[in-house]
């Protein structure tokens, strides 16, 4: 058998290895379904006979107690077992050892009436969860040295998942099959034994199947120590050394608590429902209530997983406390019966997943690796003790009488002072998670090389500024909580400073520059993650800006890596400027798509104004060029890639008719009329503006400018030649002579809000205008090189004697 580095290293797991990992969780799930069967039986044969025996009437609480008992008591021993023998041979003795127990509660049974055969059941029950206890690391430690490390993870969750599935079937057939039966028999105590003889004969497949596994090696080097039976109480210590685990630890405990204690009272909403012991309505209601919290459960736990797929959201954990506040008064205040009480259960069970999931995953992400396993069984020995207070509450509100829907509304009272405790320790991230959630419903963001973002330490990211949205799209894109800077004169308006305060914003001031570095790099010492928008205005042009020279003090003062973001898709939104306007137009989409790109973290005195545009161009063209509209571009590629990137910057209003002064077949011609199709509610003509004197956008090189009317609204005029043009109303753009492609072009200069000392040039003489978006571009010895032409091309483009302003624009040396 290989070991662990040796299957992390092969490019394939072996068949043997495959087929026993299937076989485990085979066996695994079928433990688990028999289990509860086991127990779904016991319970549904107690609601029928509760009145003849004192530990009928309580039997869900005794089960759940017992249950619970033998992970506190023999966690050691079973970490033992598994630690010195074969793992193999574990599960195959334990599979061995849930059969005897199947026969021992099969004997119990078939005596029927005899005084204590009930009691005699719970002790076959108790060996029965023993069993469950030494399986528990085996399965889990044999998955290792199955797969690997690096696999080690997927297993995992199929164990998790095979796991569930089992728990849910064996809940739901056990109620099911017993009420089945008594119907049909009448016997209370046969109605339970038939089941569990097929129960006992399917334990047999189980065995076979354990036997099956491939055999793992023993370990002869492991002995036990002295002090071992207490060891996983002194784990204890370690979960409650450190504040965020202990928190943790204990909002999981008390998930646990809930969970068990609404078991529990579900078995008494049962009887409440069915109180006519006579026939098998009872225990098929307990199946089915049972199985519907326990899918409300999967469900809220698949969605927080899904949500927290990218990174650990802990604002889910407040949502989740409150749900489950609601869910308990919307399951105690429904009519008994009802759909609607059915439907407070199910909502309970998803609330509950979520509040669970981020609150396993933050305790083991914060667990130094040679802590988890220690830290994992101190949770679990917390577990165990939230479901024995559960027991002892539950059984007292028993005691005192109360009805299934007063329990459901006590067991708010706790629930809500627990949800509102949280809430006052997570508020920023609850605050946080809202707003990242009214984001992702708004807009599709998709991150792309999210890992180039350090784990650690301080961070500085710097995005280009497209929209009013800019901070919650990075935000919602990067695993790591982000912090970001806002100007004061924003951040103190009173309506705004609560909020920009409890997600962590970073106030600068515009007047008091030191103070500005000083804050941000506090900040990134602190180990943050802090987004600064270099350009310090959202474009209105569509294109880049002069980044400021700030960051770069921040960033070495702060010690912190930088990594360049690049927001690609994100100009035409309605936070947008696209149309010369901000806020009024109509949502193009109900999520609008959004690609955050991340570049390679650079130190920080690598990190120069100059190298962080070359970089952030370079995101863009990679963005550009993945684009799913390419598959439009039918033959004419290059006239296609000249409109698309037209199409990027603002200069066309909407029903402008587009007119080319180019002969047909000319690289102008085409690009115009490729502007049609990825410019909606535009048209093209080839002949004179005459029809339409207010709307036309004429496209000429020098030699045509002397065609034009005077009574065209813009006109480009786009040619291969360096030199400068005359003076002339004309936009300059230049086009490369050999691949046709479009690479700059001047638009009208945006108009700036009055009093605004910032400064956005569309246009500036002696120039070939600004670089279009989708272009990466380096300096050369002589001039500059343009790559990231098209598609799966790997040319690129030289001007000697150009260089690239601090504004973006190409210029003639």
């Amino acid at each position: 058998m290989l070991d662990s580095a040796a299957l992390d290293n092969a490019p394939h797991l072996p068949r043997r290895n495959w087929a026993s990992i299937v076989l485990v969780l085979f066996v695994q799930a079928m433990n688990s379904f028999s289990d509860n069967f086991v127990k779904m039986l016991l319970i549904a044969l107690s609601i029928i006979i509760a009145k003849d025996s004192w530990v009928g009437r309580h039997m869900e609480l005794w089960l759940g107690a017992i249950f619970s008992l033998p992970y506190m008591i023999f966690a050691p021993l079973a970490g033992y077992w598994s630690d010195r023998f074969s793992k193999r041979k574990v599960i195959v003795w334990m599979q061995v050892m849930q059969i005897i127990c199947f026969v021992w509660l099969a004997l119990a049974l078939w005596m029927k009436r005899v005084p204590g055969s009930l009691e005699i059941c719970l002790v076959g029950f108790f060996v029965l969860a023993v069993q469950a206890a030494i399986l528990s690391p085996a399965k889990m430690g044999i998955m290792k040295e199955l797969a690997g490390s690096r696999r080690l993870g997927r297993v995992s969750g199929w164990l998790q998942v095979t796991m569930l599935a089992g728990i849910l079937g064996g809940m739901w057939a056990g109620g099911i099959w017993y009420g089945t039966e008594y119907e049909k028999t009448g016997d209370a105590w046969m109605s339970a034994l038939w089941p569990l003889i097929i129960i006992s004969i399917m334990g047999i497949f189980e065995l076979v199947g354990a036997i099956c596994i491939q055999s793992t090696p023993s370990h002869t080097e492991v002995h036990w120590r002295k002090g071992m039976a207490l060891e996983h109480f002194e784990s204890l210590k370690i979960v409650f050394r450190r504040r965020s685990i202990r928190l943790a630890a204990l909002g999981v405990t008390y998930f646990w608590f809930i969970s068990n204690a609404l078991s529990f009272i579900l078995v008494t909403l049962t009887k409440e429902l069915h109180p006519d012991t006579g026939h098998g309505d009872g225990p098929m209601e307990l199946a089915k209530v049972a199985g519907i919290l326990g899918i409300g459960v999967i469900s809220g736990s698949i969605f927080a997983s899904h949500v927290s797929r990218n990174r650990i959201e802990l604002g889910l954990i407040p949502l989740g406390g409150f749900g489950l506040v609601a869910g308990l008064l919307w399951s105690g205040l429904a009519t008994l019966g009802s759909s609607w009480m059915y439907a407070g259960i199910i909502f309970t069970g998803a609330a509950g997943g979520c509040f669970m999931v981020p609150l396993y995953a933050f305790a083991q992400d914060k667990a130094e690796k040679h802590e988890k396993a220690r830290i994992h069984a101190g949770m679990n020995l917390m577990d165990c003790l939230g479901t024995l207070v559960a027991v002892g509450i539950v059984g007292l509100m028993k005691w005192m009488e109360l009805t299934a829907s007063t329990q459901f509304l006590l067991l708010a009272i706790p629930t809500f002072a627990a949800a509102v405790y949280i809430m006052r320790l997570l508020p920023q991230d609850l605050v946080r998670f809202l707003m990242l959630a009214a984001v992702r419903f708004t807009y599709k963001v998709k991150p792309v090389h999210m890992e180039r973002i350090p784990a650690t330490g301080g961070v500085l990211l710097l995005p280009n500024h497209v929209s009013y949205v800019d901070a919650l799209i990075v935000g919602s894109a990067s695993r790591r909580p982000v912090r970001f800077v806002m100007w004061d004169a924003l951040y103190h308006l009173w309506w705004l400073k609560w909020l920009m305060r409890l997600i962590g914003t970073v106030p600068i001031s515009a007047t008091r520059a030191k103070d500005a570095i000083r804050a941000v790099a506090t900040a990134l010492k602190e180990g943050e993650i802090v987004c600064l928008f270099p350009e310090g205005q959202i474009t209105r042009h569509g294109m880049v800006n002069e980044l400021l020279k700030g960051f770069e003090l921040m960033a070495r003062q702060g010690d912190a890596q930088v990594v360049p973001v690049y927001l690609d898709g994100l100009y035409g939104s309605i936070f947008s400027f696209q149309g010369g306007k901000f806020f009024t137009k109509r949502p193009k989409h109900l999520r609008y798509p959004v690609e955050v790109h991340f570049g390679e973290a650079l130190g920080a005195r690598a990190a120069t104004t100059e190298v962080m545009r070359h970089a952030m161009l370079a995101l863009s063209s990679e963005a550009f060029l993945k684009r799913k509209s390419w598959s439009h571009a039918e033959a004419d590629t290059v006239a296609f890639a000249n409109a698309l990137r037209l199409a990027e910057i603002e200069w066309h209003h909407a029903g402008d008719v587009f007119l080319s002064l180019e002969p047909e077949g000319s690289i102008i011609h085409r690009t115009v009329k490729a502007l049609t199709q990825v410019m909606p509610g535009t048209k093209f003509i080839d002949h004179g503006p005459e029809a339409h004197p207010t709307h036309i956008v004429a496209f000429c090189t020098r030699s045509t400018l002397g065609k034009l009317t005077g009574q065209e609204r813009l006109v480009f005029c786009l040619d291969s030649d360096l030199t400068p043009l005359p003076q002339t109303t004309a936009l300059r753009g230049y086009i490369d002579a050999d691949t046709g492609i479009l690479l700059s072009t001047e638009v009208p200069n945006p108009p700036m809000p009055a009093n605004d000392k910032d400064e956005q040039l569309g246009r500036k003489p002696n120039t070939l205008g600004r670089l279009l978006p989708g272009f990466a571009i380096e300096s050369t010895s002589d001039g500059v090189r343009i790559s990231g032409l098209l598609p799966n091309d790997g040319r690129s483009i030289s001007l000697p004697a150009v260089k690239m302003d601090e504004q973006g624009f190409l210029v003639r040396q």
